[in-house]
């Protein structure tokens, strides 16, 4: 614009030049109109050059942008297809896991509600072993109460034909020898040897027939036929004596049953002793040493052999003094009776019963011991 305003103001002043100015004035004129359009021309050269070099430059410039531009956008066109296509993937995967989760859940629930059947099962099988159990030791128990109740009896019946043998024996050694008139006679007119051979013989008969029960019997039974053959030779002043020695036997014993019976008990007699505790424990069945004297029983009863007895007795002492620190000894000499009768199930119940009411006992840790070697 400016190059156009230049050209204009020039032509102007060239007419204006022409009508007023002089000849010499109008070769200065054209000169410089010269060097003016030579000035012109080189501006306007130069001018559309950097105009077009410029032009080219920003025309290069905008086809690299544009390229710039078509790649990044087919890279986000890229992109975004595949965002698109991960999101499709992902879509499917999330729904292929719940699928999956749901199949697992029904699976898992399935399973569950079978292993709470057979836990169910299972449960009602220990029960009914447990029971099982418990009404074949109770059976047990009752068969040895039963034998041990038989073994009462025949002992009690043994007893009372001992004593109805020592009471027949007693009577018939200590019946007074009838001597008939003719024996009298013969002993008064004949020699003093001839009378007591005749007597000496219906004596010795019984002496041979109470020789056993006088062995099982106490001193007055044992020396009966001697006060028989006195008797029958001479006056009976004699026959007193067993008295005397019967009545003088009691004297010696002591005046407290438990204390007797453990005496014996520590001399290994264990008959007597088991006499004397059951005599404590009738004497004083609710006393401080009931639960002993139970014990002991079936100690005395246990080192006799006698074992299932013997558990009748634990069983007592477990039953009726269940605080008592012999329990647990009681029940763990249950245990090793039901041991020696090779009854080892019962054995093992009565250890784990033992470990589970007196774990802390020095009698579990026998049990647990006993109870790994079965």
């Amino acid at each position: 614009m400016k190059t156009m305003k230049t050209i204009t103001v020039a032509g102007c002043s060239l007419l204006l030049l022409t009508q007023c100015a002089s000849q010499d004035d109008m070769r200065d004129l054209q000169y410089q109109l010269r060097a003016v359009n030579q000035k012109v021309e080189d501006v306007r050269n130069n001018a559309v050059d950097q105009m077009q070099k410029r032009q080219a430059s920003s025309v290069s410039k905008i086809d690299q942008v544009e390229g710039e531009t078509l790649r990044i956008r087919s890279y986000i066109e890229e992109n975004t297809a595949q965002t698109t296509q991960f999101r499709d993937e992902t879509r499917e995967n999330i729904a292929g896991l719940q699928t999956s989760l749901a199949a697992l859940r029904t699976e898992q629930d399935s399973k569950l509600a079978e292993m709470n059947q057979k836990i169910a099962i299972l449960e009602e099988k220990i029960t009914q072993v447990t029971e099982s159990f418990s009404k074949a030791q109770q059976a047990r128990i009752n068969e040895a109460e039963k034998r041990a109740l038989e073994a009462a009896r025949k002992a009690e019946a043994a007893r009372q034909k001992a004593a109805s043998a020592t009471a027949a024996t007693s009577a018939t050694t200590s019946r007074p020898v009838r001597v008939s008139p003719s024996t009298t006679k013969t002993r008064v007119a004949t020699a003093a040897p001839a009378p007591a051979a005749t007597v000496n013989r219906p004596a010795a008969t019984p002496a041979r027939a109470t020789t056993a029960p006088a062995r099982a019997t106490t001193a007055p039974a044992a020396t009966a036929p001697a006060a028989t053959s006195a008797a029958a030779s001479s006056p009976p002043k004699p026959a007193p004596a067993p008295e005397k020695t019967a009545a003088s036997a009691p004297a010696a014993t002591p005046s407290d049953p438990f204390s007797q019976a453990m005496g014996q008990y520590k001399g290994k007699n264990y008959k007597d002793a088991y006499k004397g505790f059951e005599q404590s424990l009738s004497a004083n069945p609710n006393g401080s040493q009931a639960a002993k004297s139970l014990f002991y029983m079936g100690e005395s009863l246990y080192n006799q052999g006698e074992y299932d007895l013997a558990i009748l007795d634990y069983q007592k002492v477990i039953s009726n003094h269940s605080s008592d620190p012999l329990a647990a000894n009681a029940l763990l000499k249950q245990g090793m009776s039901f041991e020696k009768l090779t009854d080892h199930e019962t054995a093992k119940i009565i250890y784990k019963k033992l470990i589970s009411d007196h774990g802390s006992s020095p009698e579990a840790s026998q049990a647990k011991e006993r109870l790994g070697k079965l």
